[in-house]
């Protein structure tokens, strides 16, 4: 494609995450030509493949690492999203529930079994504590309640598609969307309910770790994320035959099918706004632009009438859409928006097996809270790091060659401010986290056994993903106007712009930026069939 090319599509998607590749499906089967642009090798965003041979045996099956997220929930998101293609997700993907789900373990001996079974549940908890059973279930019954006032109106749906019926106001919609907040624990603290309900200090800490799984402090979040807990329990966490990366490489099948270009080692420079003189009205009022395509990095423009953007928000408004079409998201509107955790991630591949790790496992600091301190609070590398490995291998040995095991292992880290340099610290937090694996864990001879490893430090995660300050979540969950009110999903200063990402409403992680790629969908549909 040479330089100012004049190809015309109806959409151009930046970015082939889930949310960008669940945009493009919806909107390709309904017709549209897409054109989805990645600028890295292969599509999935944040849930990517490290591909690497044994050194001494290149003819044997390969070291196979998933990059980014290793547990799928909420299954029957997939299921939809699929279906929405004239698809069966069984056709395409083979989902193995886990159980138990995670494995905690302490350095006093102490193991906990995060069970996938509510009675073997209950068994494990009563190891640690039994008078906490049934505070633990209160929060259970809370994040049930929560789960059953907000999925329709609020992880389905955008806001503004909440209150609507049929494209219409609804006066009954609006008055669920007011009473919703007093009723979910939105004004309520994350840490505090667990707090009240239950009182071991072990028990306290699994709990707590569901708030850094939106980038949030439990310390600094809504209590409304009891609803996390609630959703792995009931709708269990899956790993799929073959590796997590599976999703994205069938979602890529799925997706050129529908006749969709993608463009791979393609970077955007910029998103093409034309500016508006006509008075037009835009959702009710006159906007400052309209999209016209995007230009890449080597010059060449593609037209369009959409832009779907699944590249991180932050980046997307501070580097590719100028200054004068952001009256809302401006700069100091941005540097307002507090990053999410982010985290050293370390994958080995070592000859010979732990088959003492389960298939998720965090092993738990003297202190947890000095570790959350670190990440939220001090921004520093933590002196004693909850470190969480992953070998998925437990549960499908053809990620590794035979007689070998890969191990992904994530340790807390905070977001880039300027503190950490991470050229220099990087190798001494790595030798920390292999050495305590290997003194304190129980992984014998972990340093002698790695034949293969990557690390991927925050920098790193900025560099590949344009990760705003190498946040894995793109924005915190910390307080109710970032876990609310994310940027939404449809941009009220551009007309044909939308958001499908980790940091746009409802949030990071697999099915919710697939939710979020729903609504993209729902709301152009909204729009262009909107006299």
């Amino acid at each position: 494609m040479g330089r100012n090319s004049f190809m015309k599509y109806d959409v151009i998607v930046i970015g082939g995450g889930i949310g960008g590749l669940a945009a493009g499906i919806r909107l390709a089967a309904k017709g549209k030509r897409v054109c989805l642009v990645e600028k890295n090798a292969r599509v999935g965003g944040k849930l990517n493949l490290w591909d690497v041979p044994h050194p001494n045996r290149p003819n044997d099956p390969p070291f196979r690492f998933d990059t980014g997220p290793s547990l799928l929930t909420l299954p029957f998101v997939f299921h939809d999203l699929f279906a929405a293609a004239g698809e069966d997700v069984r056709n395409h993907l083979q989902l193995i529930r886990l159980d138990p789900i995670a494995r905690f373990v302490w350095s006093d001996g102490t193991q906990f079994e995060l069970r996938a079974q509510k009675e073997d549940l209950e068994r494990e908890l009563s190891k640690i504590s039994s008078d906490d059973v049934p505070g633990w279930n209160r929060i259970a019954e809370k994040g049930r309640l929560i789960w059953d006032l907000t999925a329709e109106l609020f992880l389905f749906k955008a806001p503004e598609q909440s209150i609507r019926s049929d494209g219409r106001f609804s006066i009954i919609n609006a008055a669920k969307m007011l009473s919703v907040p007093f009723r979910i624990g939105m004004f309520g603290n994350f840490a505090k309910l667990i707090d009240r309900n239950v009182h071991s200090t072990k028990l306290r800490e699994i709990l707590y770790q569901y708030a850094t799984y939106s980038g949030a402090s439990p310390f600094k979040a809504p209590a409304t994320l009891a609803v996390i807990p609630h959703a792995e329990q009931h709708f269990g966490g899956f790993h799929i035959e073959g590796g997590m990366y599976q999703l994205a490489r069938q979602l890529e099948v799925v997706a050129r099918k529908l006749g969709i270009d993608i463009l791979t080692d393609t970077p955007i420079s910029k998103i093409l706004i034309d500016p508006v003189t006509t008075g037009a009205q835009h959702r009710g009022k006159a906007p400052l632009g309209v999209v016209r395509g995007v230009q890449l990095s080597n010059g060449s423009q593609i037209q369009c009438d959409t832009v779907v953007a699944n590249s991180d928000v932050v980046y997307t408004y501070r580097h590719l859409i100028d200054a004068r079409f952001r009256k809302i998201y401006n700069n100091q509107t941005l540097d307002k928006l507090e990053p999410g955790g982010s985290g050293m991630i370390l994958m080995l591949g070592v000859e010979g097996t732990y088959p003492q790790l389960a298939h998720h496992n965090k092993f738990m600091p003297a202190d947890y809270r000095s570790d959350l301190r670190a990440m939220f609070e001090t921004h520093t590398i933590p002196d004693d790091p909850c470190i969480y490995v992953c070998a998925p291998g437990r549960t499908d040995p053809t990620l590794s060659p035979p007689g070998c095991e890969g191990l992904f292992v994530l340790a807390s880290a905070p977001h880039l401010d300027g503190t950490i340099n991470w050229k220099l610290q990087q190798r001494r937090y790595r030798d920390y986290l292999v050495s305590t694996l290997e003194t304190r864990w129980g992984l014998t001879d972990l340093s002698k056994r790695i034949v293969v490893e990557t690390i991927i430090s925050p920098e790193g995660l900025k560099e590949l993903y344009n990760a705003n300050a190498g946040s894995i979540y793109g924005i915190s969950s910390n307080g109710r106007k970032q876990a609310f009110l994310r940027p939404p999903n449809r941009d009220r200063d551009v007309k044909g712009l939308y958001f499908a990402g980790g940091a746009t409403h409802p949030g990071g992680g697999l099915p919710l930026v697939a939710l979020a790629g729903k609504s993209v969908s729902e709301l152009w549909m909204e729009d262009v069939e909107s006299p």
